[in-house]
């Protein structure tokens, strides 16, 4: 790799690292606005983001990225589904600030689509984790598997900003029971599901 090259991609990653903290406390920020937190000229963001949807996009796509990559950290495959999904729970609470960016750039410019694109991998990995759980009889039944997945991720997204906002604090656990709880789980059961996911974490 060239030096330019190198200080090219450097550059590239400091401006969306400055634009992810920036946007995350200042939706509205311009780009001249992410030039100086990244401590890069204004001409320096354009060559890379020609566009304030470009420098969106390209944040979103990272952040997403870093999302499944967490995620696809452990195998839940030999795991019990409960605990499958208290595991998966934990994983989205540690990587809670990209949720809450997501969350923030949907609010004020990818809009409710833009959001569901963006959380449609991680969504299809909570499904496979429900049909699991039912198919053993562990989970609820009420609600087609498709309509809970969306469910416990808007729960999910709801706690997540409700730390954001102050109004609780948590290091995930009571989330992660709340999540199997409402895929039907009795509560004691889940805070054991909970316990055994952070063991095996």
């Amino acid at each position: 790799m060239t030096a330019r090259r190198r200080d090219a991609e450097e550059n590239r990653e400091r401006i969306l690292r400055a634009a992810r903290d920036l946007l995350a406390r200042q939706p509205t920020a311009s780009m001249d606005d992410v030039a100086q937190a990244a401590g890069v000229v204004r001409r320096t963001v354009y060559a890379h983001f020609p566009t304030r949807d470009a420098l969106l996009d390209g944040l979103a796509d990272q952040v997403s990225a870093h999302l499944l990559g967490a995620l696809g950290r452990t195998d839940r495959s030999a795991l019990d589904p409960e605990v499958a999904l208290a595991d998966f729970a934990l994983t989205v609470w540690a990587v809670g600030a990209e949720y809450r960016l997501l969350m923030t750039l949907a609010e004020a410019d990818l809009g409710a689509a833009g959001l569901r694109e963006l959380l449609a991998p991680i969504r299809a990995q909570a499904l496979e984790l429900l049909r699991r759980g039912r198919a053993t009889g562990r989970f609820a039944t009420h609600l087609p598997p498709e309509v809970l997945t969306s469910a416990l991720q808007g729960l999910t997204l709801s706690l997540v900003q409700s730390v954001n906002d102050g109004l609780w604090p948590d290091d995930g656990t009571r989330a992660a029971a709340a999540v199997l709880i409402a895929a039907g789980l009795p509560p004691e059961d889940a805070e054991t599901a909970v316990e055994q996911a952070k063991k095996t974490s």
